[in-house]
């Protein structure tokens, strides 16, 4: 027994959190690993305050604008994987921007474009702010010089107001004002600015992590897997109902 807590601690300490989920979920024969749903959840109550319903908080209307003039609402990502993020006008200047666009591209973009079979329905979504939070008007020319590079099918660069997508309670806390970390080097004074935030085809809130760190990254994407692996199941059950 003490030898397979070692062995634990040990992956906990090597893979992260996000790989373990994942090997779980995959591995394990009763298939009973999933992701949380983050945010309040909402209760229906008979007569007798019992509860009788609940749904798990959605992300509420919203209005953006991609970088090339088309307009985003809630419809717009309707059956899709959402990949949240913030951009900043200063990016990639690390101290100035939310997401380490190297570290992310390599670890995670890349391997979206080249498996887009399989994930034909995961859309990158980043909304342009200032190094405070707060709505940028447009963005700059060195910034659509910047993002030039990657593939616009799959990232969707976008301005308007991010407030609808994080102020969703976290831990107690409204998301959208829980504090930086400056001495892990994150940008301005709040967390959400530096945050991944994975948001499923129905438009709940299914995990959150860093933006800047590798190793941040890397348990995202294997939240990615889980809530994809997800997806097959149901598919797979649906298909076959007396299996």
């Amino acid at each position: 027994m003490r030898k397979w807590k070692r062995v634990l601690t040990l992956l906990l300490i090597v893979c992260g959190p996000g790989a373990i989920i994942y090997y779980l979920a995959t591995h394990l024969k009763n298939k009973f690993i999933s992701l949380p749903y983050v945010g309040e959840w909402t209760y229906v109550y008979d007569a007798d305050s019992n509860i009788v319903d609940s749904t798990a908080y959605v992300i509420p209307d919203f209005n953006l604008t991609r970088f090339d003039g088309t307009p985003l609402t809630k419809d717009s990502i309707e059956g899709k994987f959402i990949v949240l993020t913030t951009l900043q006008t200063q990016c990639p200047d690390m101290d100035s921007c939310g997401i380490n666009l190297f570290l992310f591209n390599n670890i995670f973009f890349k391997k979206l474009v080249s498996n887009k079979d399989n994930y034909s329905n995961v859309r990158v979504m980043s909304i342009l702010t200032d190094v405070e939070g707060n709505p940028v008007e447009g963005p700059s020319q060195k910034i659509i010089d910047e993002m030039e590079q990657y593939d616009k099918d799959f990232w969707w660069l976008t301005y308007g107001d991010p407030t609808p997508f994080y102020s969703f309670i976290y831990y107690d806390s409204i998301f959208k004002t829980l504090p930086s970390v400056t001495e892990e080097g994150e940008a301005g004074p709040y967390a959400f600015i530096n945050s991944l935030v994975l948001i499923d085809d129905q438009g709940h809130i299914r995990g959150v992590t860093g933006a800047k760190r590798d190793s941040d990254i890397r348990n995202f994407f294997d939240l990615l897997k889980v809530l994809k692996k997800e997806e097959f199941d149901a598919k797979w059950e649906a298909e076959h109902p007396d299996s």
